[in-house]
């Protein structure tokens, strides 16, 4: 049995683990140091738990490779943070400077360094692929620092910055989702929404996350009659009218006109319901789904390079 911390990294957003001694204790949402492949970092707790071997190796690490929380950030910790803060505000523009003196097509988005200032990342984004050596050899040489340039696609771009998405709230990828679904139209057809890109892209301009919030319940929808189809119901005949897969409610008028709310269980065999709970279960209760040994994760494969 192994106890590990899943953090969250305080550049890219996105998680990470651990390993911890058992004994260590830290509330859900404070600040940790910890070693990763970068060096040494301050990260957001987001959990401690037991993970038995088997789970463990599951992950495929190598214990000896695994990160290895260090300690609560002390006061000097702190301030080393802070001043590091400041650092990359005021590197921010320098970089945009030289960007622009080499005439390349990249959109700086964030600038960040570990606790003892070990490198020097800017992520940037770009339609097309940059050619960006002659960039990183200037900005080691002006920083005397290693310098790492890194592509990334738009979703992480909003998921580092934040944004207001059309429903009013803050985008889910900023607010508390860990790492990026697939999406993609059929999910808005599965739930009856009309498969209109424009109308379902979130700021980023892709398909909005919270299409995939749903999606594992309408796997039932296999098993349920469709809409306008006539079926036999109490001796009777009834035409559906609508299938509500959240209320798990199926709409039908009988041949007297009256409307008769049917639940869905009525229509589903006893063993796929089980699968069916099963794998809804899978979905909701999967707490190690999105965690990373790499710091961000991109859409593509995009070059990195360092100096």
């Amino acid at each position: 049995m192994k106890t590990v911390l899943k953090f969250k990294y305080l550049d890219t957003e996105k998680t990470g683990i651990a390993i911890t001694d058992e004994k260590f204790e830290v509330n859900h949402g404070e600040e940790t140091v910890v070693e990763t492949d970068r060096g040494i970092e301050i990260v957001k707790n987001l959990g401690i738990y037991s993970v038995c071997d088997e789970t463990f190796k599951s992950f495929g690490f190598k214990e000896d490779s695994i990160f290895k929380v260090i300690r609560k950030p002390t006061a000097e910790d702190k301030e080393n943070f802070e001043e590091n803060e400041s650092f990359c505000e005021t590197a921010i523009p320098i970089c945009k400077d030289k960007i622009k003196s080499h005439n390349l097509p990249m959109k700086l988005v964030k600038a960040y360094t570990t606790l003892n200032r070990e490198r020097l990342v800017f992520y940037f984004t770009s339609e097309t692929r940059v050619d960006f050596r002659q960039l990183v050899r200037d900005l080691a040489s002006h920083f005397k620092i290693r310098i790492e340039l890194r592509q990334i696609g738009v979703r992480d771009e909003v998921k580092m910055v934040g944004s207001i998405g059309m429903c009013g709230k803050e985008c889910c990828c900023k607010q508390y989702l860990e790492c990026f679904d697939s999406i993609s139209l059929s999910m808005a057809r599965i739930q009856g929404l009309p498969p209109n890109p424009a109308k379902l892209s979130g700021i980023c301009g892709r398909l909005m996350c919270c299409l995939k919030y749903e999606e594992p319940i309408y796997k039932i929808r296999e098993f349920l009659p469709q809409i306008g189809e006539t079926i036999a119901i109490n001796g009777g005949k009834g035409r559906v009218l609508d299938v509500n897969i959240p209320l798990e409610k199926v709409t039908i008028e009988v041949e007297s006109g009256v409307r008769n709310l049917i639940d869905i269980r009525n229509f589903i065999p006893e063993e796929a319901w089980k699968k069916y709970i099963e794998e809804v279960g899978k979905f909701v209760n999967d707490r190690f789904k999105c965690f990373s040994k790499t710091h961000v994760e991109i859409e593509e494969e995009l070059p990195e390079q360092s100096e």
